[in-house]
């Protein structure tokens, strides 16, 4: 697999101003611990991550430009497998927002889409108020030494066959996900299976996962929506660009899909046992 370009500090506050922030938003309280961003790049850094990729988050005030949400992604050598890679994401704001974050991401090759881990294990939070540097590189650690685990589990999705009512039952609950009334949504949750190359042509629980996770966070699928005097219209779903409910759907659909192969591997079981 190719070695993503590394970003330096100014590449990184060019593609997420927010990151390069040197003091919180206005109105903090005396208790709030400031942690610049690239403080916790240089120590990710430090410990062999690789900062590749940076964006932030729109803000509907003009006061917290520059203090929003913003996510930085790093790579690390040795943790390729396969087409996959296990990446480290950091997640962070300097308007209260949230605490620092690190969580654990495949990013496929294939498609070039980071899938947000949602295993205890893969995931840490970081509070400003009383920041430990070394528990913070501790945490990016496990989240090393959790690839191996994560590179099993992504194989062992990639051999479960789903039937297509088992695919059906997958898109349906991944759409509901997304939409909190779904019979009005402008999609209905079969064309979250919606292809979009040849090579996510299968039947796989982790080709199901890729292609539905693809189709909800990138968007582009067309639709209709029923308009205020009553009418269809023509629509294109958007995607997913604020940054917490990305990654919040990511976890939430890791999560499902965890259940699904736990569900497999259940009936798998059974019917070893009943032969």
């Amino acid at each position: 697999m190719t070695t993503p370009t590394p970003l330096n500090n100014y590449q990184i506050v060019s593609f997420a101003p927010a990151a390069g922030s040197a003091e919180p938003i206005d109105g903090v309280s005396s208790r709030y611990s400031f942690v610049p961003t690239l403080t916790a790049v240089d120590l990710l850094r430090d410990a062999g991550w690789v900062p590749i990729h940076a964006e932030q988050s729109t803000v509907r005030t003009v006061q917290r430009e520059g203090y929003q949400r913003h996510l930085i992604r790093f790579s690390k050598n040795g943790l390729s497998f396969g087409d996959e890679r296990v990446d480290l994401v950091l997640f962070n704001s300097h308007d209260r927002g949230c605490a620092f974050k690190l969580i654990a991401s495949v990013w496929r090759k294939i498609c070039g889409n980071g899938l947000m881990v949602a295993s205890e294990f893969a995931n840490f939070s970081h509070k400003h108020i009383g920041f430990s540097p070394d528990n913070f590189i501790h945490s990016a650690g496990e989240i090393a030494s959790a690839a191996g685990i994560i590179a099993e589990r992504v194989d062992d999705m990639k051999v479960i066959e789903m039937t297509p009512d088992e695919r059906t039952i997958y898109a349906r609950a991944a759409h509901n996900l997304v939409y909190d009334e779904p019979e009005a949504a402008p999609v209905p949750s079969e064309q979250l299976l919606s292809e979009r190359r040849y090579d996510d042509k299968g039947n796989d629980l982790w080709t199901t996962f890729n292609v539905v996770q693809e189709n909800i966070v990138r968007g582009g699928l067309k639709g209709t929506t029923r308009g205020s005097n009553g009418r269809l219209r023509k629509t294109t779903t958007r995607p997913v660009k604020a940054l917490d409910r990305n990654i919040k759907l990511n976890q939430a659909l890791w999560f499902l899909t965890e259940k699904m192969a736990e569900l497999k591997q259940a009936e798998s079981d059974i019917s070893i046992i009943s032969n």
